[in-house]
């Protein structure tokens, strides 16, 4: 396996969690039964941890439900470029949405939103579709978890025809599970990838087997490329060099295995791919993607 101390070549990190549980009133996650998670996560011990593995720049991707978390975390990396972007949490739908967005659009590091989208669901409705455009006209991005029943792929790919304009980002390998993927997954994944504003996160491979019911213990992913090499094989070939974007899922990630593991594996994986698709897909990619780009045309 090649070893990620070794490559000179650069790597972005695109999703990364920050908390402080230690914080007066705590935190909403992790849960304090989560024994490898609940603890404080600062800059410090990550952008230790990534400088190691040849991390250049990070982006902060917002777990908190709280939507003054926001504000909180980019307070704590204030003045640090290695901390490069915060892609923020809100639900769309929500009746202040429009409002916050624009509070957070005053900071020139929040580039995206997240939404998971539990309640309400992709509905599409009226609401959701002025707030999914207020993100677009900003240059905005839409980070997703596409899962099981949240947020199925017909209902991301109706969002993906509404709102064309919206350049929308599937988290941890929109849900791949096993060694062998599952011919549903790899149709629902060549059909997402048909819409040119979607694009999928080359991150938490560990995911890939987690035994959910063991998750506040963790648990031992495989470690070598076999195990997810053919997942990868559906994602690079639908999605093409161009769309798909390395990040880590750390400290999350920390639950099924080694951090340095999943950039070796990585590394393993695209170095038959030749420089140019390694370097898209680990670093140049993510540089495209998360940063203001308005649209040239707003839908109405």
């Amino acid at each position: 396996m090649t070893s990620a101390q070794e490559s000179r070549r650069p790597i972005a990190d695109t999703h990364i969690h920050l908390y402080q549980v230690t914080r007066p009133g705590g935190v909403p996650w992790p849960s304090p039964q989560n024994k490898i998670l609940y603890r404080d996560v600062l800059p410090a011990e990550y952008k230790a941890l990534a400088r190691k593995y040849g991390i250049v720049s990070t982006g902060i991707v917002e777990a908190s439900p709280l939507f003054d978390d926001n504000q909180a975390v980019l307070e704590t990396v204030k003045g640090d470029p290695f901390f490069s972007f915060l892609v923020a949490q809100m639900e769309i739908g929500s009746p202040a949405f429009l409002a916050n967005l624009e509070r957070l659009a005053t900071d020139p590091r929040v580039v995206g939103i997240r939404a998971f989208l539990w309640a309400p669901k992709i509905t599409l409705d009226a609401t959701q579709l002025l707030q999914l455009r207020a993100i677009a006209a900003r240059g905005m991005t839409l980070d997703l978890v596409s899962r099981g029943t949240l947020n199925p792929p017909n209902q991301v790919s109706a969002l993906a025809k509404a709102v064309p304009e919206l350049r929308i980002i599937l988290d941890h390998l929109m849900g791949a599970k096993g060694a062998h993927p599952n011919p549903d997954w790899e149709r629902d994944v060549r059909r997402l990838a048909a819409h040119r504003n979607v694009f999928v996160k080359f991150s938490s491979f560990f995911d890939m087997y987690n035994p959910v019911a063991a998750e506040d213990e963790g648990w031992k992913s495989p470690t070598t490329l076999g195990a997810y090499k053919e997942s990868f094989d559906v994602l690079l070939t639908a999605f093409g060099a161009d769309r798909l974007i390395w990040g880590s899922n750390w400290p999350v990630s920390d639950l099924g295995g080694d951090f340095g593991t999943q950039i070796e594996l990585a590394e393993e994986y695209l170095k038959p791919v030749g420089p140019e698709v390694r370097d898209k897909v680990m670093c140049f990619n993510a540089r495209d993607f998360y940063r203001r780009k308005p649209p040239a045309h707003v839908s109405r």
